[in-house]
């Protein structure tokens, strides 16, 4: 064993967490021109994680079980903020705890493999050989106080720039590894504490409007597809809308998620509060469970994160096969055997989740090539990651086909197709990988989505495509395409009603 001082093993510890925060110095260093305040921020931040590990490293027994959660935290958070440059928040940590054995194969390489052993494995290793010595109570606290007061003198010092610098890049805490992670599990906790509270009923006086037609929807949620591969919206590296142009489909070219992750914008876009109001983990009821009171509503799933609660209180069969194929087969069976009743059948696709976007369509979707085999997204050129996302954009545009043709041939009076991405993704732009950026830092690849609409009908609103809609429209669509009235519809915001308007 290797006996160790506290205070010179809590220095060793500061100097890991510090050297391993390189997504933070790339954010300084980008912002800061100043060389001494860049300077100075550095000092201070060391400070910060030194006083912060001394005192929750005060006593002994403490100090090794905090040295082994910051040790696998800063690894793992690291690694996917450096490979990915990702934020790790609430929404990824909620996304991660849903994870499923097909989507952390997805996530594991060899490079991956040799990172964590090298930051978090090794470092273990080296850590159970150790004993730290005691040190006295007095010293302890005489090292606190000393470096707070070197910490106060630095800031005092660089008070006149950093403050300025800190009010315009608030953003910085997201890059502060692990702690911004532990103070997102924190608000994860609290959100999984406030959900065992009863679930509130919506529209209590929802009533439906007879209209003496038969109608069916199917609703497919898409999973990370962003608008700027859309071939519909003017992307021209390869057409990924070939088989939906066949089928005179209306394309809004302006329609925005309401989160950047799943964990988020998935309860969002159902919710009764528009994305301003809304709030994860809020215990109210969904527009489907008010829908369910009066019409047929099915939840089809293959998305490796399931419904995040969506689905509670509807039929729903969540699945987790290799492709999304298997939906459209059994919504065709659906259609089949449906009654004579209005029915809403959602489908929640894998879609094009990464990074192996290689794995997410057969081989013979492999239409656009060179492709990007690999979940080491920065090892591709950019033609090679386009074409392989761009691949999984067109076997969705494929499944969607085969569902309109469901529908034509569907003996409901009236038929519709509404499909829509839960959110965007980044392919190396600036820089950036995936998603689940803060929404109000987000580039604008994760928040803008595409979104279909394919009806048997005249549709009143071709002249408003351009309109600038989002997923909140998605509550009031759905009330009204099915008549049924409430004080919380807003005819503004039904996509079926002559009154839609641009979201405010």
């Amino acid at each position: 064993m290797l006996k160790i001082n506290q205070i010179f093993f809590n220095i060793i510890l500061s100097l890991y967490i510090f050297c391993l925060n390189y997504n933070l110095f790339a954010f300084l260093n980008a912002k800061i021109n100043d060389f001494n305040l860049l300077v100075s921020s550095y000092v201070i931040y060391f400070l910060l994680i030194f006083i912060a590990i001394n005192i929750a490293c005060f006593f002994r027994f403490f100090a090794y079980i905090i040295s082994i959660i910051l040790i696998i935290s800063i690894a793992f958070s690291s690694y996917f903020m450096h490979s990915y440059n990702v934020i790790i928040d609430d929404d990824m940590l909620i996304n991660a705890m849903a994870t499923d054995k097909r989507e952390i194969s997805d996530l594991l390489s060899s490079k991956m493999i040799f990172y964590i052993f090298l930051t978090m494995i090794l470092p273990l290793i080296i850590l159970s050989r150790i004993k730290l010595q005691k040190s006295r109570i007095i010293n302890k606290l005489l090292t606190i106080l000393i470096f707070t007061i070197l910490l106060l003198g630095a800031l005092f010092y660089s008070s006149k720039s950093l403050i300025p610098f800190l009010r315009a890049n608030d953003s910085i805490r997201y890059y502060n590894a692990p702690f911004y992670q532990f103070y997102s599990f924190y608000k994860v906790l609290k959100i999984k504490f406030e959900k065992s509270k009863p679930m509130q009923e919506i529209c209590l006086d929802a009533k439906i409007n007879d209209d003496n037609l038969t109608k069916t929807f199917i609703l497919v949620v898409g999973e990370t597809a962003r608008a700027k591969n859309y071939s519909l919206g003017g992307y021209s590296k390869n057409d990924t809308n070939f088989y939906t142009k066949q089928h005179n489909v209306m394309y809004f070219n302006n329609f925005s998620s309401c989160g950047t992750a799943t964990a988020h914008s998935l309860p969002c876009m159902f919710s009764i509060h528009d994305r301003i109001n809304f709030e994860k983990g809020e215990n109210y009821k969904n527009v489907l469970s008010v829908l369910n009171r009066f019409i047929d509503v099915y939840w089809l799933d293959n998305n490796s994160g399931g419904c995040k609660g969506v689905c509670n209180d509807v039929k729903s069969i969540i699945k987790s096969e290799d492709y999304d194929e298997w939906l459209v087969s059994e919504t065709k069976r659906i259609l089949e055997n449906k009654k004579d009743k209005n029915t809403l059948i959602v489908l929640h696709l894998q879609g094009s989740h990464g990074p192996s976007y290689y794995l997410r369509y057969p081989k013979e979707f492999k239409k656009f090539s060179p492709t990007c085999d690999t979940n080491k997204l920065q090892d591709c050129s950019e033609d090679a990651l386009y074409n392989t996302y761009d691949n999984t954009l067109l076997y969705t545009d494929y499944l969607i086909s085969l569902l309109i043709e469901a529908l034509k041939n569907d003996n409901s009076d009236e038929k519709a197709l509404f499909y829509l991405s839960d959110h965007g993704e980044s392919l190396g732009e600036n820089g950036f990988y995936l998603h689940g950026m803060p929404y109000y830092i987000a580039p604008k690849e994760q928040i803008h989505i595409p979104a279909i609409l394919w009806v048997n009908k005249e549709y009143i609103n071709k002249n408003k495509l351009d309109y600038k809609l989002s997923q909140d429209n998605l509550f009031s669509s759905l009330l009204g395409y099915f008549s049924i009235s409430t004080n919380d519809y807003k005819s503004n915001y039904d996509l079926f009603n002559e009154k839609l308007d641009s979201n405010k």
